[in-house]
């Protein structure tokens, strides 16, 4: 299968807001997260109405030849999110770490 990341698909890099709070939180650099990809799409943080995204890594889709166009597409593939995260009518940006930590990892055969 060939890779793409189609112009009119769902998938973008990651809004302002939420680079801001991932840089500080997690202690990311600017070029790990400039290479994130998100997709975004409607949902709810308890009961207020966000914008969602689901976050992975655009390269590691790449290197395993997977096209990642839609939310569909990247549950299909939920080993590849590493972080999910919303901003909110404010424009606060607030993520949660979805990483397999290293020593997991390690130990996991595919």
């Amino acid at each position: 299968m060939h890779v793409s990341l189609l112009h009119h698909s769902m998938v973008r890099r990651l809004p302002g807001p939420l680079q801001s709070y991932m840089q500080k939180r997690f202690l990311l650099t600017q070029d790990y997260l400039k290479a994130l990809r998100c997709v975004e799409y409607e949902g709810y943080a308890g009961e207020k109405s966000v914008r969602r995204y689901t976050i992975f890594d655009g390269r590691e889709a790449l290197n395993r030849h997977l096209l990642i166009a839609s939310l569909s597409d990247i549950e299909n593939h939920p080993e590849l999110v590493l972080f999910e995260g919303y901003i909110d009518r404010d424009g606060k940006g607030y993520a949660a770490d979805r990483r397999v930590p290293v020593i997991i990892q390690k130990y996991h055969k595919k």
